[in-house]
């Protein structure tokens, strides 16, 4: 072969992300589209993830983008409404913000909706150059009445990680937090915000790091960096869609029946990280109330320390609500797409995505498809613990009818629960210690299992309620 003639077939080769864009670029019918989900490479191995706002924010146990941006292009069209009922730090609103579809996203943590709020604002240029003044007179707030810095260290959380907020950090972040408030205060609502998210990034890089002398400069990059691509994706949008971002429940979604032209969320899994622990100090510093939050959170891993199979009803019955909610919103014969991987309690395993799919057959949804994909540990977590989940599964559900039951009927979600355990403790019987890692457990301790699921069966009833 001739040099030019390689050189023109080497140029001919299309890349993983080139042809994944080509393959989703189209348009099909349901049916098709359906087909064309095998087709896709679910990893996404090497592709890029975090760009434009996807990179403001770290947040853990996050999906990629492609995963929504797939089922986006797939089943919608511009001008429709996509929703993720449990959005986090909002992946799912950001790709329909781009795609030009309209977009709710709903999560109870208040730091995500920030987050996601600010993700799918455009913000003026001449709005940027107001806030970098604003910043560059920062350095007088560091003169801060040092009570003020003293009355912080003592409300600090009792934690090994409180001791990285000494007076000279602390005073640091005061400084910022009350030029921000100094901008609210001004009009500037939209960049307080901005700025607020760059202040949780800021403290979230301080305890990653464990070093926070460099307090200012770490936030003034971060704003920088932030600032560059709200200008990048500012020349891509041309029409703004709406975007709603509800800081709410997903067991009680405050949206309108038949309104939604696709879901696509990844819920928290159970027993695997708290939430509120990860964000404590960032919720701090900017007065949101982490424990309010703790208390309703699904799935936390500080429920149930003593049987964490009464953990596992508990998330089933939320869940088990929240799937209701995305059925009474979303219109007939559209998808719910769910993102979950396997967890583990007490040595067994939780295949969550198979307890969802037996439990959306109940409600109204038809179960089309499971997708497993192989996912890398360094994109989508930041706790070694949850690391250890290594894949994931993705599944496409369809809602075929509308469900005449309401997330509140208490005797049904225990009824439905209550099916789902005695399913398991038959599983478990069959084979226990599916999950272990590690030191193998006795055969007596894995026993031991039976009797707490057996408690768990018989406190269903309580541990499905909504806490006031």
């Amino acid at each position: 072969m001739l040099y030019g003639d390689r050189q023109k077939t080497l140029l001919e080769i299309k890349s993983p992300e080139q042809e994944y864009f080509e393959l989703i670029n189209k348009e099909y019918s349901f049916h098709d589209a359906i087909k064309i989900l095998d087709k896709i490479d679910w990893d996404f191995k090497d592709f890029k993830t975090q760009y434009l706002t996807h990179s403001f924010h770290p947040y853990p146990a996050r999906f990629i983008p492609q995963i929504p941006l797939s089922f986006i292009k797939l089943f919608t069209k511009e001008g429709e409404t996509v929703l993720d009922p449990m959005c986090g730090c909002g992946t799912t609103l950001v790709e329909a913000f781009l795609n030009n579809r309209n977009s709710i996203g709903n999560d109870l943590n208040p730091l995500a909706t920030l987050i996601t709020k600010v993700k799918t604002t455009l913000i003026d240029e001449n709005e940027f150059e107001y806030f970098n003044k604003k910043l560059s007179v920062m350095k007088r707030y560091l003169d801060l009445d040092y009570r003020k810095v003293d009355e912080r260290i003592n409300n600090l959380p009792n934690r090994k990680i409180s001791k990285i907020f000494n007076r000279v950090v602390i005073s640091k972040l005061e400084s910022i937090r009350e030029t921000l408030l100094e901008i609210r205060d001004e009009g500037h609502h939209n960049l307080f915000d901005f700025g607020r998210v760059a202040l949780s990034s800021t403290i979230w890089s301080l305890i990653e790091n464990a070093n926070g002398i460099d307090v200012d400069n770490i936030f003034i990059k971060k704003v920088k960096s932030m600032q560059n691509e709200i200008n990048k994706m500012s020349k891509i949008i041309n029409t703004i869609p709406k975007v709603k971002v509800i800081c709410g429940d997903a067991r009680k979604l405050e949206i309108e029946n038949d309104s939604v032209d696709l879901i696509v969320t990844s819920p928290p899994y159970v027993n695997a990280l708290d939430y509120y622990r990860v964000h404590m100090y960032n919720m701090l510093w900017l007065g949101m109330d982490f424990d309010l939050f703790r208390k309703h959170e699904i799935g936390g891993h500080s429920h149930f320390i003593m049987n964490r199979f009464r953990l596992l009803s508990e998330y089933l019955g939320d869940m088990l609500r929240s799937m209701i909610e995305m059925n009474r919103v979303l219109k007939r014969g559209k998808l719910c797409v769910i993102v979950v991987g396997n967890s583990s309690l007490e040595y067994e395993l939780i295949e969550s995505h198979k307890f969802f799919a037996e439990m959306g057959k109940k409600i109204g949804f038809r179960l089309i498809k499971t997708i497993h994909r192989n996912i890398d540990k360094t994109r989508k977590y930041t706790s070694a613990d949850i690391g250890k989940i290594d894949d994931e599964y993705i599944l496409v559900m369809q809602k075929v009818d509308n469900t005449n039951i309401s997330a509140d009927d208490d005797d049904f979600v225990s009824e439905v629960v209550k099916e789902q355990m005695i399913k398991f403790r038959e599983q478990v019987k069959k084979g226990p210690g599916t999950s272990i890692r590690g030191k193998k457990p006795s055969s007596e301790r894995l026993l031991k299992n039976i009797d707490k699921i057996n408690e768990a069966i018989e406190t269903i009833s309580e541990d499905i309620k909504i806490k006031k």
